[in-house]
């Protein structure tokens, strides 16, 4: 039982240090941290796209690398970003891959017989490869996003291109919501383990798991409450003021620029992007 408390207690707060990091990041100065939160947003939305319509290994290659660099010009912790975007990349779209691998769904040319009748294809290889380096790349993109920039300047760069107050509003309560109910949460465990003397056992532990749970689901119906009155009585109608005022600089029309132009030459390589 204590494990299990000790455990709870260290993942919500790893919880909270990441959401801090991400604070830190975002007021270093990097390549993204330079560019107007607007310039950023469009940026990822492109490459997200460009990148999905990317057919050649070659130019998935190009922008992995880009990808890469970005996130180290940008002074995004380089481990850590790749342990995260690889896991999701990699693991989750692996296993969701694995029939196409087979002459099954991929028929092609075989590659490695299992069965007489059953085969892993060279298409279907290929086209593994070229699903997982899409996403992590696009994956990327969007993990450069949210470190490089403070999350209510992306919330405000989404109202300026006219997105719903109710989708913006949805997604900035639902952050700070969160973030008060794991703080309730890391209360509630450090106060049991302040109290657990000796060890429980699984009865007793089962029992307050269940407690909590219960506990938590009377607490977070309140607190949902308690979260927008909060916001509201501070001002808040839907729209974000932030201590910087948005602002298109020279820089930016330089990274437009670049973007352009290295997209273009990326997509000179054969079966670089089709677009059909």
């Amino acid at each position: 039982m204590s494990n299990f408390i000790e455990k709870t207690v260290l993942s919500i707060q790893n919880t909270f240090e990441d959401m801090f990091l991400s604070d830190t990041i975002a007021d270093k100065k990097g390549v993204m941290q330079t560019l107007d939160p607007r310039i950023k947003l469009i940026t990822t939305i492109a490459f997200i796209i460009i990148v999905n319509f990317g057919k050649s290994i070659s130019f998935m290659a190009v922008m992995l690398v880009y990808s890469l660099l970005l996130a180290i010009l940008s002074r995004i912790p380089l481990k850590m970003y790749l342990f995260r975007v690889s896991t999701i990349s990699i693991i989750f779209s692996g296993i969701v891959l694995i029939p196409s691998l087979f002459n099954i769904v991929k028929p092609g040319e075989p590659l490695l017989f299992l069965t007489r009748n059953i085969y892993i294809t060279r298409d279907g290889i290929y086209s593994a490869i070229i699903f997982i380096m899409r996403s992590f790349i696009s994956l990327s993109f969007v993990y450069i996003l949210i470190l490089s920039t403070k999350w209510v300047e992306i919330l405000k760069a989404l109202r300026v291109f006219r997105f719903p107050k109710i989708f913006t509003a949805t997604l900035d309560i639902a952050l700070r919501y969160i973030t008060l109910l794991l703080e309730i949460s890391s209360n509630m465990f450090l106060a049991r383990k302040s109290r657990n003397i000796g060890k429980s056992n699984s009865s007793n532990g089962r029992k307050f798991v269940a407690s909590s749970v219960g506990n938590l689901l009377i607490r977070s119906e309140s607190l949902s409450n308690d979260v927008y009155n909060a916001m509201t009585s501070r001002g808040y109608i839907g729209e974000y003021i932030t201590i910087n005022k948005f602002k298109i600089g020279p820089f930016d029309y330089l990274w437009i620029i670049f973007n352009i132009a290295f997209v273009i030459l990326a997509s000179l390589l054969k079966g670089g992007i089709h677009w059909i």
